[in-house]
């Protein structure tokens, strides 16, 4: 059964012809302790200031031609040469030690385009309605805000039924914020039909399945066009069928976050708000409930996508503003039905704390690479 089914949004079908990567089930307990290949590196810098500072001393002593005051000035800048190292803050990385029950997660710094932290960041797993959220980009990318779409009769056979009625026309970024609130299959379908119907010259009515294959041939075109190298799509909504929906990693996932809440936000607009109703252009009222039931307690949320397959686990994507409009993208992938929201608030809390320590500010500042977690 799948969240549509405990929430009406994924198939949870255990076909695996695409497998993805082995990974214990068990909570991860992640030990960090700091930005560990950026300490050494700022460590052998320390050591080279202070044999540095040792031999130009030995040098301005040992010139002949070096001045009393050459000596003096030479030695009253030595403090502020080291000085001016960064150091660590004396407490721990809030990072250190989370527990987590995530496969792979990532906290991505969005203006910076940089992980702050990352687990298994970079992995290939399955993406189940994760998938929507290049469903949607391409949707708003292809229709205007004021455009109508009906909606095909045969992608209401799609798994999960969210209400919708057949040639039933909608405003399309009003069926893009639909299908990305209550993750409909049949919404992500009828929106993959319309778009690719653009392509055939085909009536909207009519779309089908070729339509739909047309689209997701786009949905992997427009992953490679934005660099997100571990991304593949079978289908518009995830659903495991013979094979996965969707295939991604968690930087990629916060990489494609961050670029729709950059150029295209109407693709994940109103999925910050617990519940919201829908018109239709039939006059049909559609009340949208949110597959993320705690959007109220992201202070600052911007947009959120969930996914749950058998296959995948539980999975959430979030955007949101730190503060000072600083955005930041959490993505946890392979959790369970409600660790991901616990995942992802785990990631939110240590991330503040992460701010407020001042290990943000060392970080930014020694701007070494990136450590890893296995």
């Amino acid at each position: 059964m799948d969240e549509n089914t405990q929430q009406q949004e994924d198939n949870n079908s255990t076909i695996h012809l695409l497998t993805p990567p082995s990974f214990d089930i068990e909570d991860h307990v992640v030990s960090y302790d700091g930005h560990q290949v950026k300490e050494k590196i700022m460590a052998l810098l320390g050591a080279f200031a202070v044999t540095g500072l040792l031999v130009m001393t030995l040098f301005v002593d040992m010139t002949p031609n070096s001045s009393k005051q050459q000596r003096a000035e030479f030695t009253a800048a030595a403090p502020l040469i080291m000085e001016s190292t960064p150091k660590p803050p004396a407490v721990q990385n809030p990072y250190n030690g989370l527990s987590l029950k995530a496969r792979a997660v990532v906290v991505y710094d969005v203006h910076r385009g940089e992980v702050l932290y990352g687990l298994h960041e970079d992995k290939q797993l399955p993406l189940a309605s994760l998938t929507k959220l290049m469903t949607a980009l391409l949707a708003v990318e292809s229709f205007g805000v004021s455009d109508n779409v009906a909606v095909a009769p045969s992608t209401l056979e799609t798994e999960g039924d969210s209400g919708l009625f057949a040639n039933e026309t909608w405003n399309a970024h009003d069926l893009v914020s639909f299908t990305m609130v209550t993750s409909s299959n049949d919404g992500a379908d009828a929106l993959a039909a319309a778009v690719g119907a653009l392509w055939t010259s085909t009536p909207v009515l009519q779309s089908g399945e070729d339509e739909v294959d047309l689209f997701v041939q786009r949905m992997n075109t427009r992953a490679a066009e934005l660099g997100l190298l571990q991304t593949a799509y079978t289908n518009p909504t995830g659903l495991d069928e013979e094979v996965t929906g969707g295939l991604g990693s968690a930087e990629d996932m916060a990489k494609l976050m961050t670029y729709i809440w950059e150029y295209e936000p109407d693709a994940i607009q109103h999925t910050n708000e617990l519940k919201r109703n829908f018109v239709s252009g039939d006059e049909f009222l559609h009340t949208a409930e949110n597959t993320n039931e705690y959007v109220n307690d992201i202070s600052g949320l911007i947009g959120s996508k969930t996914g749950y397959t058998d296959m995948a686990g539980g999975n959430l994507a979030v955007i949101y503003d730190a503060g000072m409009d600083h955005p930041v993208a959490v993505v946890v992938l392979g959790s369970t039905l409600e660790g991901r929201f616990e995942d992802v608030k785990t990631l939110i809390d240590a991330t503040y704390d992460y701010v407020e320590t001042g290990w943000y500010e060392y970080d930014m500042e020694v701007a070494g690479a990136t450590p890893q977690y296995k």
